[in-house]
Formats: C-alpha cells, sequence, structure tokens
C-alpha cells in the first residue's frame, strides 16, 4: 500500500484550500463538528459490512482535524482528511490466551477446586507453547475521508465496479493483498473510462460546512481470499449515500 507520507503529499497539491491565500486563515474544528465527523467514519465501517469469519476488530484509532482552511473573503472551508485505522485478527494472542485462562484459575479458585486449578494450569502451558508459535491473522483497513489515492488502475485488478465506486486490488506481499476502495460519484461516473483513480477534481472545491464528505477511500490489507470475501459484500450504494456535495 501506498506510504501515507506520500498520501499526504499528494492531496496537498490536490487542496490548494491547504496551502491559503491571501485573507486566508484556519477555522477551529468545533467538538460537534469533530463528533460528525467521526461519525461519518464509523457509518462508513458498518457499511464495509461484517468482517470475515472468525474475525474482530482488535484496535481502532481515529484521525480527526482540529481546524480547516477558511476563506474569509469567500466564508468557504477547505476540506481536509478525517480517518481511521483498525485491525482486525482471526484467533487469540499469547497475551489473550494467558488473560482468558487467569480467569477460569481464578473463578476455580473462588470455589475451592484445585485439581481445576491445577488442570487449566497445565493446559494453558500445552496451549500457550502452541499459541506462541503461531502467528495471528490480521486485517488491516484504512478509512479516509476526502482522501486522494492517485492509484492507477490496473485493467486485471479490478474486483468490481459501479458507478461512482471502484474496488481495486493494488498488490500482494507476503501472501497479503492489498486493496483499495474508492467512492466518488462525479470522477468516478464512468470507471470505464478511467485509467486513475483521481479524485483531486472533487476536492479542489471549497465546501460551506466543515463535515461535508466528498470522497471516501478504505485501503485493505491482509489475506487473500478473507480480504476478497470481505470487500465482495461492501454496501456500495450507503457508500455512495454518505457523501455529500
Amino acid at each position: 500500500m501506498r506510504k501515507t507520507l506520500t498520501c499526504v503529499v499528494l492531496l496537498l497539491f490536490a487542496l490548494p484550500g491547504w496551502v491559503l491565500a491571501d485573507g486566508g486563515d484556519d477555522d477551529p474544528v468545533s467538538r460537534n463538528e469533530a463528533l460528525a465527523l467521526k461519525t461519518a467514519v464509523k457509518s462508513v465501517i458498518e457499511a464495509l459490512g461484517a468482517p470475515p469469519a472468525g474475525y474482530a476488530m482488535a484496535t481502532e484509532d481515529y484521525d480527526l482535524p482540529t481546524s480547516m482552511g477558511y476563506d474569509k473573503s469567500k466564508k468557504v472551508f477547505y476540506l481536509t482528511q478525517t480517518g481511521a485505522d483498525l485491525e482486525y485478527t482471526n484467533g487469540m494472542s499469547g497475551e489473550q490466551l494467558g488473560q482468558e485462562y487467569q480467569t477460569r484459575i481464578m473463578a476455580a479458585q473462588a470455589k475451592g477446586d484445585y485439581a481445576e486449578m491445577q488442570r487449566l494450569s497445565m493446559e494453558l502451558q500445552q496451549n500457550m507453547g502452541a499459541a506462541m508459535g503461531t502467528e495471528m491473522s490480521k486485517i488491516k483497513v484504512r478509512v479516509y475521508l476526502n482522501h486522494n489515492p492517485h492509484q492507477e488502475i490496473d485493467p486485471e485488478g479490478v474486483l468490481w465496479e459501479t458507478p461512482g465506486a471502484i474496488a481495486l486490488r493494488t498488490g500482494t506481499e507476503n501472501a497479503n493483498a492489498q486493496v483499495l476502495l474508492a467512492f466518488d460519484p462525479k470522477a468516478l461516473a464512468d470507471t470505464q473510462k478511467v485509467s486513475l483513480v483521481n479524485l483531486g477534481e472533487t476536492l479542489n472545491g471549497s465546501s460551506d460546512t466543515k463535515t461535508a464528505v466528498r470522497t471516501i477511500v478504505v485501503e485493505l490489507e491482509g489475506p487473500e481470499a478473507a480480504v476478497t470475501e470481505w470487500v465482495q459484500n461492501v454496501d456500495k450504494g450507503k457508500m455512495l449515500g454518505l457523501i455529500t456535495k
């Protein structure tokens, strides 16, 4: 997947409002506005649908803006990126397994069942060895609002496409597939006519509000079968419905 720094540089070029002209300023994002943007990110996560069987969210980290470019003369805002990093795991880490057994051992101790305590301790030692030797299966998900991925389209990498949206396999690494989902009713109105996912034109314009959503981009990385299965079940209509003008 593309390095974050590269994405930021490309976005800076795509959004002239970030480099403010004379009379420009930064306008703080209020708590309610930040909440509205976070809620929009959560709606994108919901529209992705349930993760593949056996996977559950292990971590989530939101990146919310604290200010946006503001043109005083025109009284309009220039949107900045909002997003989240999530990780889904399949199975238990050694630490999680240890915590589970500790709870069960303490419950047996509370009952005075020392035979059960001994049995659980021996079982833990056996399972812990297996857990430490097995790497957990992970899927990393990155959600972006108002972002331009600037991704070339490999015709053989298209997983699905529909007016306003496209899903691409962008690479593989260590048996993991890298997939990009892009939603933009304007730039991707006819995906057959484009060979580059370039959402810059959509993002160039100003906005009357700081909570507008112009584009949605989702990047996934994980075991190919699991990631491919997941993206096939995305609610495309709901995703496109989250985009505002």
